[in-house]
């Protein structure tokens, strides 16, 4: 399938300050900003300085790896009502490898908000009636001191392309932390082999809270 999003005016930017708000300062409808950051903001920084510019909205973090801190900071936001409601997309790998992170994940969010898959894309989805945006990243959801780059777009084309593996996943695996590297084996090879996408609106209504 060819689509012509790649060929859409982008601001680039080289970010060595700590301020991640200079990194959106030109957050726009329809908008795309290229960086590279030198260590100096991570992800959970930028995603704060986006919601700052969209207002409040609902929230998906794809990370392989997840910091406590960061982890915190995302309910920080949830609680002030700059997120209206969080999901959680991750490897199946991350229990074993962050046992108590994982357990302190499922007290913060709840067990339906989480789900396994066989990833190591990072990526984060912003959405509320005004926005659509998508941050492709080399970042995880911890702090990352290294160059790292960031892609952020605003519209459905990028953003309803990665929805459709997230809501797959969240209709197909089960909820929390699932190990089985069969399971979610069998998940990936399902959406990888199936025609069409499946619309997000099914379970993401399910747990809106906002009404």
């Amino acid at each position: 399938m060819t689509q012509n999003y790649r060929f859409k005016k982008a601001d680039i930017g080289i970010f060595k300050e700590a301020d991640s708000d200079l990194a959106v300062s030109n957050f726009a409808k329809d908008c795309r900003i290229l960086g590279l950051t030198n260590g100096s903001f991570s992800l959970i920084d930028l995603l704060h300085s986006v919601l700052k510019k969209t207002g409040q909205a609902r929230v998906i973090v794809a990370t392989w790896s997840a910091g406590i801190k960061d982890v915190h900071q995302i309910k920080w936001m949830i609680d002030t009502e700059l997120i209206r409601d969080f999901k959680l997309l991750t490897d199946h790998s991350y229990k074993t490898r962050q046992r108590k992170y994982a357990a302190s994940i499922e007290d913060l969010f709840g067990l339906e908000n989480i789900r396994t898959s066989e990833m190591h894309a990072k990526f984060v989805l912003i959405e509320n009636d005004q926005y659509k945006v998508a941050i492709r990243s080399s970042m995880n959801l911890n702090a990352n001191k290294t160059c790292e780059l960031f892609e952020l777009d605003e519209g459905p084309e990028i953003y309803d392309f990665l929805m459709g593996y997230v809501s797959h996943t969240f209709e197909n695996m089960g909820p929390g932390f699932i190990e089985s590297n069969q399971k979610v084996m069998e998940c990936v090879r399902s959406f990888f082999n199936k025609k069409a996408s499946t619309p997000h609106s099914m379970w993401w209504n399910l747990n809106d809270k906002s009404e």
